[in-house]
């Protein structure tokens, strides 16, 4: 299994930001861009999980939608990586490559929670949903 070098950053981080930075806004050097990314995936990733737990246990009283939806997100945690790899090999030959591959993993991961925040955590009436719609 591949380590991302824009991961490893973040052993050495000893603090973890209320909101993840605008890494645009703070552009410096390319370690400084990879920690960045680094912190908003961290971000992104914690923000899945508590969607998804809502999710499963919003609906913990039908095991096949439960067992389903756990499926299905082993099955994109596999998809995640295989296409971010993908994205890391296509940069491969610059220092662009570990924020590109965060980048495709902070994109693909605010899609697969905004859809799980439409699919399982909202009504059809105007019941508000389980939790708000993700930024």
């Amino acid at each position: 299994m591949k380590n991302y070098l824009l991961l490893l950053p973040l052993a050495f981080t000893p603090f973890i930001h209320a909101e993840p930075p605008d890494c645009e806004e703070h552009a410096g050097t390319t370690l400084d861009m990879n920690l960045c990314i680094a912190e908003q995936v961290t971000a992104a990733d914690e923000q899945l999980s508590r969607y998804l737990q809502a999710a499963l246990q919003r609906y913990s009283d039908d095991p096949a939608v439960v067992d389903l939806l756990q499926e299905s997100q082993d099955a994109w945690m596999n998809y995640r990586k295989t296409y971010c790899d993908a994205v890391y090999q296509q940069w491969s030959g610059g220092s662009i490559r570990g924020i590109m591959t965060g980048n495709c993993v902070l994109q693909l991961t605010r899609q697969r929670t905004l859809q799980i925040w439409a699919d399982f955590l909202t009504y059809m009436d105007s019941t508000p949903p389980v939790l708000p719609k993700p930024e």
